[in-house]
């Protein structure tokens, strides 16, 4: 199953504070829906910044903060853009940066 791991992290382990979240959906749209709903936040397309970037609202602090969404698949890493029917392998790990590496 695809694992989701916060822009907050501290490490990538399941379990951690770092508010990972393994699901089982087949698309990227469905995981950032299933983390939405496990963290109280708001993932939504960011305007401008040529489709590559998110927002990352926290509902219960107010914080946002402008997010990278990358996948590692393999040995490979790769930006997802805004792409949320980008299709999920079961060991993918997508990471939810808060810093813009694209």
């Amino acid at each position: 199953m695809p694992v989701l791991h916060g822009p907050k992290h501290l490490d990538e382990f399941l379990g951690s504070p770092d508010q990972s979240l393994q699901v089982r959906t087949a698309t990227l749209g469905e995981a950032l829906a299933a983390y939405q709903d496990a963290f109280r936040v708001r993932i939504a397309p960011a305007v401008g910044y040529d489709g590559r970037y998110f927002l990352y609202f926290e509902l219960d602090s107010g914080d946002e903060l402008l997010i990278d969404i990358h996948v590692r698949r393999g040995g490979d890493e790769f930006c997802v853009r805004q792409d949320r029917d980008l299709p999920l392998q079961d060991d993918d790990v997508v990471l939810l940066m808060a810093f813009r590496v694209c």
